[in-house]
């Protein structure tokens, strides 16, 4: 059985005793970790644990940032261990329309997610903006058009008499609860890039950027609208950040509609990355996550 470890803002001690990783109360053999995710500022590694943990699994540590409202990352990865240089080397020869293909359908489906939220909250709303071509450029200002129109309806389905997203320094509870569950997002898309063999670096959306995984933005696009729905889900623990923690944590276990099937979140993602780097030679059609309507309900 394998094991997603996720530590949230609680202060723990972790080390290692007889093989296994203690964390608290619990205990878990090293080698049935898949991943860890640590996302408490205030854990204390020993030497042994970081040492066995870097030939066994990705690890990705965030800390959320009060001043800058955002995340700072680093990841620990198994030396070359996931590394996959063909699927490295088929990313960074992308020809200019299979990349443009690939894009289109990240932000396109993104905007068909955002359309399928704001249907659950009027059903009334007209039918989602229709495509004509397949233009980047096109879809660049359909997704830019199409966020102008959404925000606006998502908080006033909010009851919140906001009217502007922001995503650099938020003041508003609601706008800093997205960044927080995106961050989550980020973090476990990142290390399903790094589990798969790929560099989060290397974007085809977003450029090339110190320090920004640009390929977890490209492919966090049709996923944004699970932490939407969970932000909607619990307004009244907006100002609480350990109980948002646990939202955005149960958020990854949920099931959700994918192929047809059922699965977690955390499936979902790992299905989609591994969709993704299987259409990278054009073989194989790249399946995004598309928000199922019974997924949407509130």
């Amino acid at each position: 059985m394998i094991n997603h470890l996720i530590l949230l803002t609680e202060e723990q001690n972790l080390h290692v005793s007889d093989g296994k990783l203690i964390s608290g109360h619990r205990k878990l053999a090293i080698e049935s970790l898949g991943s860890v995710q640590c996302l408490s500022a205030a854990s204390q590694w020993s030497q042994t644990a970081l040492e066995l943990l870097a030939t066994q699994c990705p690890v990705v540590m965030a800390r959320w940032d009060k001043q800058q409202k955002k995340w700072r990352t680093m990841s620990l990865t198994p030396k070359a261990r996931y590394v996959n240089p063909t699927a490295l080397w088929k990313i960074c020869r992308l020809s200019p329309q299979r990349a443009t293909q690939l894009a289109s359908g990240l932000l396109w489906t993104k905007v068909c997610n955002q359309h399928q939220m704001l249907h659950a909250f009027d059903p009334r709303l007209a039918d989602k903006p229709q495509l004509k071509e397949n233009s980047f450029n096109r879809i660049l200002r359909l997704e830019a058009s199409y966020a102008r129109f959404f925000w606006p309806r998502y908080f006033a389905a909010l009851a919140s008499d906001l009217f502007e997203r922001e995503h650099r320094k938020p003041t508003h509870p609601i706008n800093a609860a997205l960044n927080y569950g995106y961050g989550f997002l980020y973090h476990a898309i990142e290390w399903q890039c790094l589990a798969s063999g790929l560099d989060p670096t290397i974007g085809i959306i977003h450029k090339l950027r110190r320090s920004r995984p640009s390929l977890a933005c490209d492919l966090i696009e049709p996923l944004r609208c699970t932490v939407e729905l969970t932000v909607v889900r619990h307004l009244d623990d907006l100002k609480e950040p350990k109980r948002l923690a646990g939202h955005f944590a149960e958020m990854l276990e949920a099931p959700f509609s994918y192929r047809e099937n059922k699965f977690k979140l955390r499936s979902i993602i790992r299905l989609m990355v591994e969709s993704f780097v299987r259409s990278l030679d054009g073989k194989e059609a790249f399946q995004p996550f598309i928000l199922h309507a019974r997924d949407a309900c509130i």
